[in-house]
């Protein structure tokens, strides 16, 4: 069996690597903006933050302007050459959001805020040689971060009601939070300039995957090898099956759900109050009203969750049979994976078919460390019926 799954994840990999090649280069920018800018003002004034010039009769200017006022009144305009005002809307106190595109003169113009006397806001405002069109956000978007919530809350339950052990699963989480925080602690200052060392030295067909092969390998050093060494020096070679799998359900549960919230909350906010996210944000959530787009990372959150258990039982599963080769088996299991992640990011794979078959690989991995799991519940050693007291 092992023969042909390791077939399946290298073809979907090569899949991914292909990717590259099809994904084109991303468009130009065209326009301006400010996004979150806040005013806390006592006198008039104003920022004229955008040159703007139009070329011929007839080309349009599309400006989104956006925020709230919570004192005062804010104007965004359009002045010409002559400081003259060419267009302009004001916004008072509440929430507001303009769109619209103009046909000014030929000529050269400048496009910002200003204000009459004391002011309090948020705004945010963006300008386009074309129209821009404002984006609109459905219930479906909130599939996403409401699914992958659920996944973690349904192993937390699932934990709970067999009684694995709240101090296990509890425990899980912290792992997960120490561990992840020290590999970006890690990747954050020291992987640009690796990934520049990389496609200085070697060919481009040969940089991308050794890069994606050391962050894979971080994971494995960081969230398989600092949890092992932790359980090792409380000398968790004693703890009975039920507290391996609880560890294992809280290490991959606490990161479905605080994924979720991010994906949640901006969605939230796009629905209840989109004037306070440009239209970039906006559009940016655009695709999670495909529901095949919504439901990607929920699968995935579901089927990782496997995998985060797989590759803790086998740590502890290597430290209560004091047999290495399970403590490597993790790590290989949970760099691979990670690996195959990495070139998803690197190789910008945003596509629908691009995200599934990514998701393809995932599950492999996740029905795996599924039926991992099953294997090891039955191998697992039973501890003695008066054994000593873990030491804390």
């Amino acid at each position: 069996m092992k023969k042909p799954i390791a077939l399946v994840v290298l073809a979907l990999l090569a899949l991914l690597m292909a990717g590259c090649a099809l994904g084109g280069q991303p468009a130009p920018f065209e326009g301006a903006s400010v996004t979150g800018a806040t005013l806390d003002e006592q006198a008039a004034g104003e920022r004229m933050m955008f040159g703007v010039t139009v070329a011929q009769a007839g080309d349009p200017i599309g400006i989104d302007y956006r925020g709230s006022v919570s004192a005062g009144s804010l104007r965004a305009q359009l002045l010409d050459a002559a400081d003259q005002t060419v267009w302009q809307e004001a916004a008072s106190t509440g929430a507001f959001q303009f769109n619209t595109t103009l046909h000014p003169e030929p000529g050269q113009y400048l496009l910002g805020v200003a204000w009459d006397g004391p002011v309090q806001a948020q705004y945010n405002l963006t300008w386009k040689p074309h129209a821009i069109e404002a984006p609109t956000i459905t219930p479906l978007a909130l599939v996403p971060g409401v699914g992958m919530l659920a996944v973690a809350l349904g192993f937390v339950a699932y934990a709970l009601a067999r009684r694995l052990g709240g101090r296990y699963l509890l425990g899980g989480a912290l792992a997960w939070l120490l561990t992840v925080a020290l590999k970006f602690a890690w990747a954050i200052p020291l992987n640009p300039p690796l990934a520049r060392a990389l496609e200085a030295a070697l060919p481009p067909w040969l940089a991308t995957p050794a890069f994606c092969v050391y962050v894979g390998a971080l994971t494995g050093v960081f969230e398989v090898g600092i949890t092992y060494l932790i359980l090792w020096r409380r000398h968790e070679e004693r703890a009975p099956w039920q507290s391996a799998l609880a560890f294992g359900i809280g290490f991959g549960a606490v990161e479905a759900a605080l994924l979720a919230l991010s994906p949640l909350v901006s969605v939230l906010i796009a629905l209840l109050s989109p004037n306070l996210l440009p239209p970039e944000a906006v559009a940016g959530l655009g695709p999670l009203n495909n529901v095949l787009y919504g439901l990607a990372p929920v699968w995935e959150r579901f089927f990782v969750v496997w995998v985060h258990i797989l590759a803790n039982v086998l740590i502890f599963y290597a430290l209560a049979m004091r047999r290495p080769r399970w403590f490597w088996l993790a790590f290989a299991y949970k760099t691979a994976i990670d690996t195959i992640a990495a070139a998803g990011q690197t190789l910008g794979l945003g596509g629908l078919g691009e995200i599934w078959t990514l998701e393809a690989a995932v599950a492999v991995f996740g029905i795996a460390g599924w039926l991992g799991t099953r294997w090891l519940s039955k191998r697992y050693p039973v501890p003695e019926a008066n054994p000593c007291p873990v030491e804390s």
